[in-house]
């Protein structure tokens, strides 16, 4: 989430003032007014204001001197200037100074409001960057279960819950939600954190197989045993471990595997000896255990020894809230990755990511950022970066009508050109797409000659 956008803005003119402050009261900014600079800096604190416009000549104190003092005291608010028209070196040597941008007075509202816009994003951009640099500074990123969705605050709650007990924990969800994540997270919390963490996904793994990586087996047990070998459960003592997607577990090794929860103890294949094992066990699965139990294919003992306590995570469709600070995330992995620098996505990317379905849940997402950031060719991740089954793929229940779309950009105050422009760019990357790039055939499609199309995708910026 961003931070609220407060505006301050400075000159000794009070029309100006008052224009200003009325524009962009409308564009939903929070707007505070000074008539010169030393009042001004009487308002600022850190992260008092998130964008600042100023006058460049004033009275007692000009634009370039109070462009010191407010990076002085707030050196991450972004600085605008306004300057008088023939003026505009002196906004650019305010730009060497730390400014960002500047307009000319008497100003053109749009270009105003542009320039106020972009500010905007660069302030969201720098403090997303800064607030994902300092949280993992605080932690590092693999302790961290990400979601500010009311589900995931749960999971969180659940985990401090049942983090310093030795309660054997089942975590339930979707595949690519993250439930090897909430198991490391459970481990690194508990009292056994210096212990091993042990981990085998029961899916991996024939029956027979499976066996021998959790009780170990004896040299001569089996064809290939030439030498003892230490299973998992062993290797696992004094710390946790973590059997994931168990629902896949074969019957017989489900009884060996409560045997080993209630007497603590195991035997290694083609051994005779017991062993005592202090172990906590963590349980995953993506299947309905209860429907397995009614089908015969899971054991209800096992069920209700591993069942103790439950963790639920929620698929990613249903914590849509969550999406953003995931992204943050991943742009983050994504940007080392491929060695650039990437500080994040553009609105119309994160309603893409937000409307889609996402059946790999967070694995899935971290997926397509990470695609997408191999395509991107700015520090901002675009829509046509990301893959046709996100552009194109969302589900029809998820879509608003065109008409309640188109109703609610003009309500935000975009301009009706403005809104069938993105329309157009929109349909034209779809038609392109759809012909696999075939000028003539999307042309054709569209209804307009294949120099218009031309032209229109230079003027979308897509080609």
């Amino acid at each position: 989430m961003f931070k609220a956008h407060n505006i301050l803005i400075v000159d000794d003119e009070k029309s100006i003032l008052f224009s200003l402050k009325a524009v962009l009261t409308k564009e939903n900014y929070n707007v505070k007014t000074a008539s010169d600079a030393r009042e001004a800096l009487k308002l600022l604190e850190p992260g008092a204001f998130q964008v600042i416009i100023s006058d460049y000549n004033m009275p007692a104190m000009n634009g370039m001197e109070f462009l010191r003092g407010v990076k002085s005291i707030d050196s991450e608010a972004i600085f605008i200037f306004m300057t008088a028209y023939g003026s505009e070196k002196l906004a650019i040597e305010a730009m060497k100074e730390g400014a960002y941008d500047y307009f000319s007075k008497p100003f053109d509202i749009d270009e105003m409001r542009l320039v106020v816009a972009k500010a905007c994003e660069r302030f969201n951009l720098a403090w997303q960057k800064k607030n994902l640099e300092e949280r993992f500074l605080v932690e590092p990123s693999q302790d961290r279960i990400i979601g500010l969705s009311p589900s995931t605050k749960l999971v969180k709650e659940r985990i401090e819950q049942v983090a310093k007990s030795d309660i054997t924990v089942l975590i339930q969800g979707e595949s690519g939600t993250g439930k090897e994540l909430v198991a490391e997270a459970i481990q690194r919390k508990s009292g056994r954190a210096t212990g091993p963490f042990v981990k085998l996904n029961c899916a991996a793994l024939p029956e027979n197989l499976i066996e021998s990586e959790l009780f170990g087996y004896e040299r001569g047990a089996f064809t290939g045993a030439t030498a003892r070998k230490r299973g998992k459960f062993e290797v696992a003592d004094g710390g946790t471990i973590f059997l994931d997607e168990i629902g896949d577990m074969a019957l017989n090794t489900q009884a060996k595997v409560l045997r080993a929860i209630q007497e603590r103890e195991v035997e290694r294949l083609g051994g005779n000896e017991t062993i005592k094992v202090d172990v906590r066990i963590i349980a995953a699965t993506h299947k309905d255990l209860k429907s397995l139990i009614s089908e015969g294919k899971f054991r209800e003992d096992l069920f209700y020894r591993i069942n103790v306590v439950n963790v639920a995570i929620a698929p990613l469709r249903e914590r849509p809230d969550d999406i953003p600070e995931l992204v943050e995330h991943f742009v983050a992995i994504a940007a080392g990755k491929v060695g650039r620098k990437i500080s994040g996505v553009s609105p119309r990317v994160m309603t893409a990511l937000k409307n889609f379905k996402w059946p790999g849940n967070v694995r899935q997402l971290q997926n397509i950022i990470e695609g997408a950031a191999v395509f991107a060719k700015g520090d901002i991740l675009e829509l046509e970066n990301l893959s046709e089954e996100i552009r194109f793929g969302f589900a029809p229940e998820t879509q608003i009508s065109s008409l309640e779309w188109v109703a609610g950009e003009i309500e935000k105050g975009r301009s009706l050109d403005e809104v069938v422009a993105e329309i157009e760019r929109e349909m034209i990357m779809r038609t392109i797409a759809a012909t696999a790039g075939n000028q003539s055939a999307a042309a054709t499609k569209l209804g307009i000659k294949r120099g218009t199309l031309q032209y229109k995708m230079k003027m979308y910026n897509l080609v």
